[in-house]
Order: structure tokens, then C-alpha cells, then sequence
């Protein structure tokens, strides 16, 4: 299996995992540049965190790319291309 399609099978699994963290714990967001819903801004910061990112987050859309950061130097970002909605193809934290 290449790296793309482990990352996008990463993040699809983490996502969903992320959605029952959401329910328990909501994620602090300083800032959000994109047109998400809050669900969705939600569940891509909940799967940021659990992949080492610190809370408050920063979620940042730039050429169809997300890039999560925080107060730790952990920084996650999201091939999400472009509209109201993600639709996540790979997810690279380092």
C-alpha cells in the first residue's frame, strides 16, 4: 500500500474515531479561515489533536490544502481540495 492511500485511510479511520471524541470533548479553535461547518471544523481539529497538534488550534485554507497548528510544533495538513465541505485525499502531521 503507498503512503497516499495509508494517509487517506488514516484520516478516514481517525475522523471517524474523532467524531466520538467530538461528542465528549470540544476542541478549541483560536482561529478558522475556512467555510466549513462547525462539525466539520470539529472533527478535522479532533483528528489534528489526536495525531499530537495542542489545543487552541488554527485551521488554515490555502490551495486546497488545511493546514492544522497549535501551540505544540506539530502541524497537520489536510489535502482537502476546494468548496463548502472537505473531502479529504491525505493527511501528512509532522
Amino acid at each position: 500500500m503507498n503512503k497516499t492511500k495509508f494517509f487517506a485511510l488514516s484520516a478516514v479511520a481517525a475522523l471517524a474515531l474523532s467524531a466520538n471524541a467530538y461528542a465528549a470533548k470540544e476542541i478549541k479553535v483560536a482561529s478558522n479561515n475556512t467555510p466549513y461547518t462547525q462539525d466539520n471544523v470539529q472533527k478535522l481539529a479532533a483528528t489534528a489533536v489526536s495525531m499530537g497538534v495542542k489545543e487552541p488550534v488554527n485551521l488554515n485554507l490555502a490551495g486546497g490544502s488545511l493546514t492544522v497548528s497549535g501551540s505544540s510544533a506539530t502541524k497537520c495538513v489536510f489535502k482537502v481540495g476546494n468548496g463548502d465541505s472537505p473531502k479529504i485525499q491525505g493527511v501528512n502531521c509532522k
